[in-house]
């Protein structure tokens, strides 16, 4: 996906990027840095202080690659989808057995890697520079799939998780919905425009890099 020149002006790509993701996945970010982190492909080139709070902790400044990725966040969503099958199992009257098979499919790449295309998430992975024209492969949009959940999780806790999870399409019907708001986040955002919060209300800044972010006043649980 990215180019050499592409990745040079990473700052402006980030911006549109995020919100076609939200869109996508009917869920605003608190901190979209945890959402770019999640499209970054081993190998991929950003400028580390792009990525604050998810990323500067454990990246100095200036241009980097990151051999890992997004692979911590998956390790993160892996776990995490998991446990949203389990929460949601828990809450229904389906036999354990039937669990195992649930999230042994639900948490298959193969399954992962369908669900993402099937969103077009693959299109907006930033690639490895040395692999920008081959095709994003499986084990890659798996992987985001994971990182994305790892993110919704790491920026807002497991209630939005499970929103994200239905909204991708990644709650089987044979599972117990449990009630979770699914609002679809406004297309009208794509526009400077802030979706209300029912806990809190945001405010836009706009940092040094010129990219906008979100400061919110909500409080999490």
């Amino acid at each position: 996906m990215a180019t050499i020149r592409r990745v040079q002006n990473t700052i402006g790509h980030m911006t549109p990027t995020v919100r076609k993701l939200q869109n996508i996945l009917g869920y605003k970010f608190n901190n979209a840095q945890y959402l770019w982190e999640a499209v970054q492909a081993p190998g991929s080139i950003i400028r580390s202080g792009e990525v604050s709070g998810a990323g500067t902790i454990r990246h100095s400044a200036g241009w980097q690659r990151f051999p890992d990725g997004n692979r911590r966040l998956a390790v993160v969503g892996d776990t995490v989808l998991k446990l949203a099958l389990v929460e949601d199992w828990y809450q229904g009257d389906e036999v354990r057995e039937r669990l195992s098979r649930v999230v042994s499919d639900i948490g298959s790449n193969a399954n992962l890697d369908k669900i993402g295309r099937k969103h077009g998430l693959e299109k907006l992975i930033n690639n490895n520079p040395s692999q920008e024209y081959s095709e994003i492969g499986a084990l890659t949009v798996a992987t985001t799939v994971e990182a994305i959940i790892g993110a919704v999780y790491l920026d807002s806790g497991t209630r939005s998780v499970a929103l994200v999870m239905q909204n991708l399409g990644l709650m089987p019907k044979v599972v117990r919905r449990t009630g979770f708001d699914s609002r679809r986040f406004d297309k009208a955002t794509e526009t400077s425009d802030v979706m209300e919060s029912t806990q809190g209300s945001e405010k836009l800044l706009e940092d040094e890099a010129g990219v906008t972010h979100a400061e919110t006043s909500t409080q999490h649980s």
